[in-house]
């Protein structure tokens, strides 16, 4: 006889269960990493052509932002620092780029 109980746990399970098999904050933070990347390499296009040094800030920005969500993993996997200073630094970062980013809209070229 067909145990519907054991097929279920077995096969449908990991099919319904959408955290199983990766982590759901690690999936967005890489790409939350991609996209900040893809938006650096724009960035850095645009200044290339206007050498606008608005951009070049909002270029640094970008790149902080990447390198933040590699710091932030690195912290979980490789340092494991402690979560106080990991959330220091990782604040540190956010408000940096902030910063950049408040500097490049007002500043004037």
């Amino acid at each position: 006889m067909l145990d519907l109980g054991a097929v279920h746990s077995q096969f449908l399970s990991p099919l319904i269960d959408i955290d199983a098999g990766f982590e759901t904050q690690e999936a967005l933070d890489i790409a939350i990493a991609v996209f900040a990347l893809i938006l650096l390499a724009l960035s850095l296009s645009a200044y290339r052509k206007t050498r606008l040094r608005r951009l070049l800030l909002v270029s640094v920005a970008f790149g902080l932002f990447a390198l933040e969500v590699v710091i932030r993993q690195l912290d979980d996997f490789v340092f494991n620092v402690g979560s106080q200073t990991g959330q220091i630094v990782v604040a540190a970062m956010e408000f940096a780029i902030l910063l950049l980013f408040f500097v490049a809209i007002v500043m004037r070229d």
